[in-house]
């Protein structure tokens, strides 16, 4: 039947999971570079390229001269920050062009290329470990943010694709942590009663992940049901290891540029062992920092970073004390082309915004004041191994709510639930078992449609919002929009813009100044092969098939013929 594996193609780490002969799952312990001649296995690949310019013999177990990636590529990007790609999922979903910024001296790659990279590299070590054992995979489940849209996900397909793995099952991160906490609780429908619902709140290196799973019931049965996801925040670890390494920096006072390099390097270590330990509060880490000047017996720098530091920066830093109106911090003016980092590091602002507007959502209200308020919590990611944290996130929900304390679930791998998530998520989808979380579409997407008004030199019309798919349509849902009729010409380029929105709206509803209003996703667009005829009567068709993709098409008025809307992917520059 073939092996069953899931993979976490992670914004700071990925990894791979596979379910043994005994029906459980397994981490793979991944070979990677740490050096110029230097191995090691670990259950964590750094999600990091590095263009290798001086290093040659470089090996692997399955090749010669590979593409440096992982430990050793985060360690030299460290130095050479401007040759290495990191975060390279986050730019799938970067709205501008889907190259990386411009490199100064190499042709830089698209995300896609660096994710294929990185999949190859997973599948590469799992056909290493296997050996003789030729085994076929039969089921692969790839992680995605619960916030990528419609084109993210196509390309992070896309990427598999490129890797090697055709017929990738795509699964939300949130999603798997809560398959991973059901892998052992089988008696899950003894712990969650029908009106129950459960806040995933996933931290992880860079980037904060927010789910609610409701528990409904159907025909006697519990059924559980994803219904609002948050948007896709570059906020995480990094952010909070780049604030420890400032704080010890400015207590010293004067640390050249690649002190603090080494600084930052260190302090991710430190950050682990004080949080990851139990001991004392005044527990400390030493962090030795080479001094500046070219004696040999210049000395280093000793600094200590304490574990009441760590928790007083991290906890009033990113998890503050907020009110349920608690807004977040804009940017002001112009910023650098870049991804779209947060200008708030309060996660807790932004786990306030995100149950407001799921509120709004199921109420069909636009009124702010009221937070859905979950009755479970599941923690998912290595920063919640630091138990300050988790009590803020607790000691905030419960003040949101005061009628109920929230009941935390325990998560069997705050590091790897996600990777281990997914494989038994793959290993239920061959079986057929029926224990699934259905999802329904996260967002209400829109077609831009231009507004009938008079030519004005100089004045570009305003595009209307058409949606097309409202946000809460469950997978296998599929609309026409007979109203709204266009007439078309053989031999055109058909181009419509998609744009998208956290709030719930009605199937053909309109948005007036949707490029004001809406999030631009991308440019759909077909060809019309018919030379010289027309014109056509159509109307738009959409669709959220049963893995979660959108589909656009136009289709024939009064005929058969149907031409399907393909996203521009931007690359037009390559």
């Amino acid at each position: 039947m073939g092996r069953i594996v899931g993979i976490d193609l992670g914004t700071s780490h990925s990894s791979l999971a596979t379910i043994d002969d005994e029906g459980e799952a397994r981490l793979l312990a991944i070979p990677q570079l740490s050096g110029p001649h230097e191995t090691i296995q670990d259950d964590l690949l750094p999600s990091v390229y590095f263009e290798n310019l001086e290093y040659k013999n470089l090996r692997l177990p399955w090749q010669d001269n590979p593409p440096v990636l992982g430990r050793f590529a985060r360690d030299l990007a460290i130095a050479s920050p401007e040759r290495a790609i990191v975060s390279a999922k986050s730019w799938l979903c970067y709205k501008g062009n889907l190259r990386l910024p411009p490199k100064a001296d190499w042709n830089g790659l698209t995300a896609k290329e660096v994710s294929t990279l990185i999949l190859k590299h997973l599948l590469s070590a799992w056909e290493n470990e296997r050996g003789e054992a030729k085994e076929r995979i039969s089921t692969l489940a790839l992680t995605v943010p619960a916030s990528f849209d419609p084109l993210a996900r196509q390309l992070t397909e896309e990427a598999a694709l490129a890797a090697g793995i055709p017929g990738a099952v795509l699964i939300e991160e949130p999603l798997a942590a809560f398959y991973a906490w059901l892998s052992v609780n089988q008696d899950w429908n003894k712990k969650l009663a029908t009106g129950d619902s459960v806040l995933v709140c996933d931290v992880g290196g860079g980037t904060c992940d927010f789910s609610l799973i409701v528990v409904n019931e159907d025909e006697g049965e519990l059924r559980l049901d994803r219904i609002a996801v948050g948007r896709h925040l570059l906020l995480g670890g990094d952010n909070m290891d780049l604030a420890l390494a400032h704080h010890l920096a400015a207590k010293h006072g004067s640390l050249d540029h690649w002190q603090f390099v080494s600084l930052q390097q260190q302090v991710r270590k430190a950050k682990e062992f004080l949080l990851g330990n139990e001991g004392e509060k005044d527990e400390t880490y030493p962090i030795s920092v080479a001094s500046r000047g070219s004696s040999l017996f210049a000395g280093a720098i000793t600094l200590e970073l304490t574990r009441r530091e760590v928790e007083a920066i991290l906890v009033e830093g990113f998890f503050p004390r907020v009110e349920t109106n608690a807004t977040m911090k804009r940017s002001m003016g112009l910023q650098a082309a870049g991804l779209p980092y947060e200008h708030d590091p309060a996660i807790t602002k932004h786990l306030a915004s995100f149950l407001r507007q799921a509120q709004q959502n199921l109420q069909k209200t636009t009124d702010g004041g009221d937070l859905f308020q979950p009755t479970h919590l599941l923690f998912n990611g290595g920063v919640f191994k630091a138990e300050s944290l988790q009590n803020r996130v607790i000691d905030c929900l419960n003040a949101w709510s005061p009628e109920r304390s929230v009941d935390l679930l325990q998560n069997p791998d705050l590091d790897h639930a996600v990777t281990l998530g997914a494989a038994y998520y793959a290993s239920w989808k061959q079986s057929g078992h029926k224990l699934r979380v259905r999802t329904a579409a996260a967002r209400s997407y829109y077609i831009g449609l231009e507004s009938n008004a008079m030519a004005v030199p100089g004045l570009k019309p305003k595009l209307q919002g058409l949606c097309v798919l409202p946000q809460g349509s469950e997978e296998g849902s599929a609309f026409n929009l007979a109203e709204q009729e266009f007439a078309l010409w053989g031999g055109d380029e058909v181009k419509f813009q998609l744009f998208s929105s956290d709030r719930r709206a009605d199937l053909g509803s309109l948005v007036t100044d949707a490029e004001r209003n809406l999030d631009a996703v991308s440019e759909l667009s077909c060809q019309i092969d018919d030379q010289g005829e027309g014109p056509i009567p159509v109307f738009l068709q959409s669709d959220f098939d049963e893995t979660g993709k959108l589909r656009v098409a136009i289709r024939e008025q009064s005929g058969t013929r149907r031409w399907e809307l393909n996203f521009g992917l931007r690359e037009e520059n390559r």
